[in-house]
């Protein structure tokens, strides 16, 4: 499957730590790029890198547990915007902490 989610996350210290929270948590995390992550568990895969200053992701979700990547990004206590996308590449959800 192509890309489906894209996201922005506000509030991370750095990618390092970012990724290593993910581990705290059960996922998988490996570096992907000199200073880029990749993040993923069963149901989720996402590559976390730094886009103007802005620790920014994109990556695969099963759209049906979208809820459960932002309420992880909400464990971590971290403020992000998740966007994704359905399969002809139009954004069918916004995500951002508080919203449902």
């Amino acid at each position: 499957m192509d890309n489906n989610v894209y996201g922005l996350v506000r509030t991370a210290a750095n990618l390092e730590s970012l990724a290593h929270a993910f581990t705290n948590l059960g996922w998988e995390a490996r570096t992907s790029a000199w200073d880029e992550y990749e993040v993923e568990c069963t149901w989720c895969q996402i590559n976390i890198f730094d886009s103007g200053g802005m620790p920014t992701f994109a990556g695969v979700v099963d759209p049906a547990r979208v809820d459960e990547l932002a309420g992880t990004f909400s464990t971590l206590d971290i403020d992000y915007e998740i966007e994704l996308y359905d399969r002809a590449g139009d954004l069918a959800r916004r995500l951002r902490p508080g919203q449902r």
